[in-house]
């Protein structure tokens, strides 16, 4: 199990191992630093396991590319994706990425640990702020004052 840096990675993997030793599999640990990991993992794609945030909102398009670190490949998968980037009306572009969804999670393609924990401190009388951050972004069309 190959991890980079970020606690998330580090404790998670170490969850992970004590777990997989409770049913016979002895995992591997090798805490790795970006560079490392960008090399080992993302380039040479050269592990086992791994840990690592996505959360880049609507990159589902990296699973319609076999040449992506996990090498997933999935001609149907490719199909649909190529239908979807033609695809305008929301309903129907909706229909399309649950149908992905629902592809690549019956795949098995990656395992879902969890969703990073982000604190928030802002003044009391600011409203409108995410109480958890479903994206990496930050909508502040609705934030504002308390009047």
């Amino acid at each position: 199990m190959k991890l980079p840096p970020p606690s998330y990675a580090r404790r998670g993997g170490e969850i992970i191992a004590s777990q997989l030793r409770q049913v016979g599999i002895n995992a591997e640990i090798s805490n790795l630093e970006w560079s490392q990991w960008i090399e080992e993992v993302f380039k040479a794609k050269d592990f086992g396991l791994s840990i690592v945030s996505h959360t880049e909102p609507m990159d589902i398009g990296i699973y319609a590319n076999p040449e992506y670190y996990f090498q997933y490949d999935n001609a149907v998968f490719q199909a649909l994706m190529i239908e979807l980037e033609a695809t305008t009306d929301p309903a129907g572009r909706s229909a399309l990425l649950a149908e992905a969804q629902t592809i690549i999670s019956e795949d098995y393609v990656n395992g879902y640990l969890f969703e990073l924990a982000v604190a928030t401190v802002a003044k009391a009388d600011v409203r409108g702020l995410w109480v958890n951050q479903p994206t990496a972004a930050v909508d502040l069309t609705v934030v504002s004052w308390a009047d």
